[in-house]
């Protein structure tokens, strides 16, 4: 089941997209779409219960701002897509200081959110792939998810690590969790981790089945802790 959540101040408006998706882009069977105003999105992200997979956001919303609500969203739930929908061009640069997928104009939403919907389900499509691909260097790589351990970020570079080798390219660590499984999930500024190779973890680092320490920052501490107390709770059930 995939979960959507549609922010606006507008409720004609938020009504108005709610009614697009369910009619024109999306088969409802499997996807739950619900409209948010800005006070119950800004609750939710307060609470750090804003576990949406994909959210459309407006940005001028009166006191509320979707570029803020953005940057929190990726700070308390990373994996969630963010499609940013606003009456205003000047706003397609100043969206940049949030990890988001799609800037659309509202006055052309019925041309661009399909394909802002398509890539975001390309993206989590992805994530629920066995592999991750990628090219460095005009190779192309696929390496197992499952293989994965942990991917760092160094400099201009980004190093995938499994427990035999490490493969380097040039992309951004926000770019490639966004293309990872549910399973991994970022612990610090320069590290990512796959929950299935915890072995354990403490309040400042995390022990890796191949006894690497990766360190857990006090940024993403709390998220961290409880997107592997969600992932152990589900292998328990």
């Amino acid at each position: 089941m995939i979960n959507i959540g549609i922010c606006d101040d507008n409720i004609i408006y938020l009504e108005y997209l709610q009614q697009l998706l369910k009619t024109q882009y999306i088969d409802c069977d499997n996807v739950t779409i619900n409209t948010l105003e800005p006070t119950e999105l800004s609750s939710l992200i307060m609470t750090g219960s804003c576990l949406y997979d994909i959210i459309l956001t407006d940005i001028d919303m009166g006191i509320f701002n979707g570029i803020d609500f953005a940057k929190e969203i990726n700070r308390i739930n990373s994996s969630c897509i963010i499609i940013f929908i606003s009456n205003y061009i000047n706003y397609a640069t100043e969206v940049y200081e949030a990890s988001h997928i799609y800037f659309v104009l509202k006055s052309e939403v019925e041309k661009r959110l399909p394909k802002a919907l398509d890539k975001a389900f390309s993206v989590l499509h992805s994530r629920h792939s066995k592999y991750y691909t990628f090219r460095f260097q005009n190779i192309d790589y696929k390496i197992s998810l499952d293989d994965i351990t942990h991917v760092e970020a160094l400099g201009r570079y980004l190093y995938i690590h499994d427990n035999k080798n490490s493969y380097k390219c040039i992309k951004s660590l926000k770019t490639t969790l966004n293309e990872l499984s549910d399973d991994f999930v970022r612990c610090h500024n320069s590290y990512v981790v796959n929950m299935n190779h915890i072995q354990s973890i403490s309040r400042t680092d995390c022990v890796l089945t191949n006894k690497i320490n990766i360190p857990i920052s006090m940024t993403f501490s709390k998220s961290f802790q409880a997107s592997y107390v969600k992932f152990v709770s589900k292998k328990l059930s």
